[in-house]
This record gives C-alpha cells, sequence and structure tokens, in this order.
C-alpha cells in the first residue's frame, strides 16, 4: 500500500539542511589545502550520514538556493576555507574533494556547521580521518599518462566559445536541454534543440550526459556539420517526406495533457484539499497530496514562468509557476529540481523530481494552485486541472 504523506506544522526554529556560515575570523585565516588532524575529523561514513540527510546523497546538486554540493556549501565557505582548490563550486567538486573542504569547517566550525544533519548523523569532532584522495588520483594519471589525459577528457572541457563558432555545443555536467537553449538563445527553444539533436540525445530529453556535441541549428542533426549540397540534390523527394514526420513530434501533447493542460504526476490523489486537522498551519490542508517514490518525474500542469525555484520552508525543495491566465502552481517537497527562476517552461515538461524534503512523513507530491505566488492564496487544484479538461 502507498505510503500517505502528509505534511506538518511549520517549525521556524527547526533548520532542515546546514547554514555552513563562514565566522568572522574564518574568512580570513590561511587554511591548508589538503589535510586536516584527526583530532578534529570524521570518517567517510559519517559524511555520507551527513550527505543523505542535507541533500539525499546527491553530490552534484545545485537547486538555485545558495547551497551547493552534498554536504550544501555555501559558496563564501566553499571559498574561505581553500575548495577553490578543487573546483569553482562545490557541486562541481568531487565527494573526496567535498568532504575534505568539509573537514577544515568541521575543524574550525564544529558540528555546528549542519546544526541539524550533525546531530542526525553523529557527527563530531575527533573521529576517524576519512579515507579519502581529493587531489592523488588526478595528480597521479595525469604523470603516468600526460598525453592520454588530456585525450581522455577534451570532450568535457571543449571551450563552449570555441563550440559556438562552428554552431555546437559540447555537454558538460550540471547542464540541461532548457538552460543550454536559454544561454545560446536557440530558435524554438529546448523542444527545437531536442528534435535537432534526437539521434544524439534518445527518447529522454532530460537524459543528456557530458561529452555529447549538440547541434544549435536543426540542419546539423546528423553530424554536426551543414549538408552537403550533393547529398540535397540525389535525394531531395525522400528528404521533402521525412521532414514532415520530424516535425511531429513537436506537435504531440504530452501523456495526460488536455487543451494544453496536464496532471503533474501519474498518479492519484490522497490526502485532498481542505482536508482539516492540527497538522496543518491554516488548519486544513492547501492542497493535494500524490504519493509517489522519491525520483518520480515531477511535470508543469501547464505553460508558463518559473517565479521561484529553490527552498520553501516546510515545503522542502519547491518550484511556483505563474500560468498565463494569472494563477500560480507550487510543488513542494522535491528531492531535485530541474528549472530555475525565471525560466519558461511548457505543460507537461519535467521540472522537478519529487521527495520527502521540508516537513513531510514520507515521499510524495504536494502541489497547490494559487491566486497568487505565496501561502494563503490556495484555490482547489483538482477542479483547476479539471477546468482545463484534465482528469484525475
Amino acid at each position: 500500500m502507498a505510503v500517505r504523506g502528509r505534511h506538518r506544522r511549520y517549525q521556524p526554529n527547526r533548520i532542515n539542511r546546514a547554514s555552513l556560515t563562514v565566522t568572522a575570523g574564518g574568512a580570513g585565516m590561511a587554511l591548508p589545502l589538503i589535510g586536516t588532524g584527526t583530532a578534529e575529523a570524521a570518517d567517510v561514513d559519517t559524511w555520507n550520514k551527513v550527505a543523505a540527510c542535507e541533500s539525499t546523497s546527491n553530490w552534484s546538486i545545485n537547486t538555485g538556493n545558495g547551497f551547493y554540493g552534498g554536504l550544501q556549501f555555501k559558496q563564501s565557505t566553499w571559498e574561505a576555507y581553500g575548495g577553490t582548490a578543487y573546483a569553482p563550486r562545490a557541486d562541481r567538486a568531487s565527494k573526496d574533494q567535498q568532504i575534505a573542504v568539509a573537514e577544515k569547517v568541521l575543524k574550525a566550525q564544529g558540528p555546528r556547521a549542519w546544526p541539524v544533519c550533525s546531530e542526525r548523523a553523529g557527527l563530531t569532532r575527533g573521529g576517524d580521518a576519512p579515507d579519502i584522495t581529493p587531489m592523488g588520483a588526478a595528480k597521479a594519471a595525469a604523470k603516468t599518462t600526460p598525453k592520454r589525459e588530456v585525450k581522455d577528457v577534451k570532450p568535457e572541457v571543449t571551450p563552449q566559445s570555441a563550440a559556438g563558432r562552428g554552431q555546437m555545443y559540447t555537454v558538460v555536467r550540471g547542464d540541461t536541454l532548457s538552460g543550454i537553449a536559454d544561454e545560446r538563445r536557440v530558435s524554438g527553444g529546448w523542444q527545437q534543440l531536442y528534435e535537432a539533436n534526437r539521434q544524439t540525445i534518445g527518447g529522454d530529453p532530460d537524459m543528456i550526459t557530458p561529452g555529447q556535441r549538440l547541434a544549435l541549428k536543426a540542419s546539423q542533426q546528423k553530424s554536426g556539420k551543414p549538408e552537403a549540397a550533393p547529398e540535397r540534390r540525389t535525394e531531395p523527394k525522400q528528404r521533402a517526406q521525412a521532414e514532415p514526420k520530424k516535425a511531429e513530434p513537436r506537435k504531440a501533447k504530452p501523456a495526460g495533457a488536455s487543451q494544453g493542460f496536464s496532471a503533474p504526476v501519474a498518479a492519484s490523489p490522497s490526502t485532498p484539499y481542505r482536508a482539516a486537522g492540527g497538522s496543518w498551519s491554516k488548519g486544513y490542508h492547501t492542497g493535494v497530496d500524490f504519493p509517489v517514490a522519491t525520483g518520480t518525474s515531477v511535470k508543469s500542469i501547464g505553460a508558463g514562468t518559473v517565479v521561484s525555484a529553490g527552498w520553501g520552508g516546510s515545503y522542502g525543495y519547491e518550484v511556483v509557476i505563474r500560468h498565463g491566465d494569472g494563477k500560480y502552481s507550487q510543488y513542494g517537497h522535491l528531492s531535485a529540481l530541474t528549472v530555475k527562476s525565471g525560466q519558461k517552461v511548457g505543460a507537461g515538461q519535467r521540472i522537478a523530481r519529487s521527495g520527502s524534503t521540508g516537513n513531510s512523513t514520507g515521499p510524495h507530491l504536494h502541489f497547490e494552485v494559487r491566486t497568487g505566488p505565496g501561502f494563503g492564496s490556495d484555490v482547489d487544484p483538482l477542479a483547476y486541472l479539471r477546468a482545463h479538461g484534465v482528469r484525475i
């Protein structure tokens, strides 16, 4: 039987993620880049537990809320404790590198840098030193096979300025199709970018991997180069027949969509709208819950603009979208976000993964429809979807 997740009354004094704030003395300290004493240390298993609490063990998470990586570093903390020796931000560093910086934070600030998760994970000073090699493996490879090292990483670090001159883009870690389309101003948005590279990406537009070369124009779909004139002359009829077929996926509506609207997840609701009880700060349930497993794709119910994407207090990680009719849809308790504030989205586009962050008693999606972007302006979400032709 599916777990019926419910969220508890918001408790402002409970912090659910690490603050990792640099102290006044810490920002100016000259700290070593590698190595910490065992007297102020924690083993890898303990850091794994902290990461599980802070970010559901996603060491490369970046939701746009100002906290990065598995241990949720603020950028100022990452810089002050030597993290930029490894990567510009924590979410771009390896697990071992993040732990190496966290050891320095633990030594300087103690477990209070992670006020809630340190207690849950049993993080204290004086543990065993972690068995990590934040720099050693990469340096060893560079010394033994310097030429091969350059060739191996080249696909992921091709300068994007050079790729742009050839109207090609090389996917790097953390990229999304919508982000690339916005940054490179691709005509037709992420949908056109996906259609131009369907053979490279595959059937799921959300699954792009570092090193893939994407054509920024439809004419480069197969080879990354403009098609040769002789090929167009010898097969004009075949190409004229093929092009309408390629356009068909762009016209097709996402599953569950009707009149330009879609269900947020493929599941039946559990806790209904306006259910009464003391578990909710307003005295009743302001949305509707869908009991789905952590990691389930969450989709925008309609076209609109993301007004916020990040931490939302008792809602955990959330996304709020403004639609063309002036209404707002809100998606709460998420485990990962795939959109950012200001981004345009379409009906049925994946915007996040479900989870159990914030004040939640189990994995589920909390879904609201509002007349304004903030709490307290809720309307019946299922009635709103039914008015737009969506049956759940």
